[in-house]
Parts: C-alpha cells; structure tokens; sequence
C-alpha cells in the first residue's frame, strides 16, 4: 500500500515545458563510452562466416531513451547514433559534446592491440567527425625499447602515431587521455576520469616526446589535450539506508542494537566510513 503513494501519476499532466525540464534533468553527466570491435570479447558482438564486425559497446544506454517517446525526442538532442559499420547498422549512442570514447583491454580479448586500427577502419569519417574525446588504455601502446625491455608488438602502435591517427581520423578531436590504471568490469554512469595516485612518468615523458615531433607536422586551429589518468568510481561516499542495510535507522543505532564483537565493530565502521577494500586489513585498537 506504501509503494502505491510513492508513484506520482500526474506527470502526464504538468505543464509540457516542466516535462521537458525534467528529463534533460534525468540524463547523465559524462559518461565513458567503452568500444567493442572483437567478437570474442562479448557475446553481443556477431561475427558470420564472412567475418562479419560490428562496433558495440557495454556502457549502459541512457534511460531516458527507453522511457517513452517524450523523453526518448528530449535526450536525442544530445545523444546521436553513431558508428555504424558497412555490415551493420549504427548501434552507439553518444553525446559529442561530454562523452568520452574509450579504446581499453580486456583478459581474453582476442586482438585487443588492433581496437584503435580496427574502429577507424570501419567506420565511417562523418561518424569519426563528431567524436571530441577519446581515451586509449596504456597495454595498446607500444613503448619500444627501455633499459633492455620492450613490449614491441607488431599490432600496437607507438604514442606518435596514435596522435596522428588521432589527427587523421577525429577531425574535431579536444581531448586524448592515456589510462593507465583500468580495473573496471564495466562502466557504470558513475565511472570517471581521475588523476592517479602515483603519477606514470614514463607515459608522460613519452607523450611529451610525442607532442614534440607530431605536433609541429599538424596544421590545426587548435591544439589537442593530452593527458594522463585512471578510471574509478564517483568518489562520494556510500549512502546506508533501508534499502542497502535492509535496516531502518542510523548507523551507530544499527551497531548498538545488534550486539557485534567490538572489533566487527570497528572495522565495519571503518569500511563504510573510507570504503576500504575487503583485502586491506587496518590495525584496529580496542578503546
């Protein structure tokens, strides 16, 4: 009976422009849009006997463009799309305008090293024209030789002929990340863009270099931000309530009344309060 009172069922009936405020309210912030090329890397994807590719993503789509058909006009003013292939039709939606486009690797993912060669492959230049930020994951550079070491693979490219692929390819490009930490399953709308904890200065020395001996061989009216970064969740804390706890109250009423050792105390304390990882174990004194 309480769940009946909390559906509002005058929506319908408010004012058109009040509607309309209220869904572009509903959309999503900047999202990381991940890109599947690999038939082996979702089930999703369909590869025929004519090896047959098409570009996917697993990044969840927009709600409002399954709601109805009000809000599904209300959020294609910001989502287009995009990138269809000559095999199969447009299947991404993104907005140019805050959406990042995202090359990463994946455990198992057969040539992953090829992502970035194989989407500017396929599909086509009107769609690669609308994309403004990309960002490529570290294992798909090719850094070369250092101190004896090298991760030469054929398939990856060098930073140098990322950004001139970049160049070639993004026509309106703004921003290009390298993430250098990625240990998301999937890309939840609260998945962002962070600066790491220990910056990489290898990757940053070699995108300077990069910059260096590309950048003055490209003719652009703007130049092109490069950046280093890692992908984690929305850094808010977690909200215990009802529905999570399954327990109606506060937090320090909830450890009161159901009688933990005090240690169990402390440290779920701990957890909710910093949101550790279940792996790190604190030295927890007792008071």
């Amino acid at each position: 009976m309480g769940d009946h009172y909390r559906i509002f069922n005058r929506f319908p009936q408010l004012p058109i422009e009040l509607r309309l405020k209220i869904w572009a309210n509903n959309l999503p912030g900047p999202r990381i849009v991940e890109i599947k090329c690999n038939p082996r890397s979702t089930s999703r994807v369909e590869q025929s006997n004519n090896k047959r590719i098409r570009c996917i993503s697993t990044s969840p789509i927009p709600v409002n463009l399954h709601v109805c058909r009000e809000s599904r006009l209300e959020a294609s003013r910001r989502y287009q799309l995009l990138f269809g292939v000559s095999t199969a039709p447009s299947g991404i939606f993104l907005d140019p305008l805050t959406d990042t486009l995202y090359f990463g690797s994946r455990k198992g993912a057969a040539a992953a090293e090829t992502l970035f060669n194989t989407f500017v492959s396929l599909v086509k230049p009107e769609d690669l024209g609308h994309v403004r930020h990309i960002a490529l994951n570290e294992v798909l550079i090719n850094y070369g030789t250092q101190n004896g070491w090298s991760n030469n693979t054929a398939a990856r490219l060098t930073i140098e002929e990322i950004l001139c692929q970049a160049y070639q390819h993004f026509v309106n490009i703004e921003r290009l990340t390298f993430v250098c930490d990625d240990e998301n399953p999937i890309y939840s709308p609260d998945a962002v863009f962070i600066e790491p904890r220990v910056p990489n200065r290898i990757l940053e020395r070699r995108i300077r270099e990069a910059i260096e001996t590309v950048g003055d061989q490209q003719l652009r009216s703007k130049s092109l931000i490069c950046n280093v970064q890692v992908i984690a969740a929305e850094p808010n804390c977690p909200k215990y309530d009802q529905s999570i706890l399954g327990y109606e109250g506060t937090r320090r009423s909830f450890f009161n009344e159901y009688h933990l050792p005090h240690h169990e105390k402390a440290l779920a304390r701990l957890r909710s309060a910093v949101c550790i990882r279940s792996h790190h174990r604190p030295r927890l004194g007792h008071r």
